[in-house]
């Protein structure tokens, strides 16, 4: 089930993904996606 969305722009990616994490304990893992194109890129799964 999908929890949330986010479109990265100017962020700092790997920050984005640490927040997401610790912002929601109960995500296990992303998947990160082309907004343009909306090609899967890789899953980014918790450690």
């Amino acid at each position: 089930m999908m929890v949330l969305t986010e479109t990265v722009a100017d962020k700092d990616v790997d920050e984005l993904i640490l927040k997401i994490f610790n912002d929601n304990p109960s995500v296990d893992y992303l998947h990160a996606r082309n907004a343009q194109a909306c090609w899967f890129i890789c899953k980014i799964e918790r450690f």
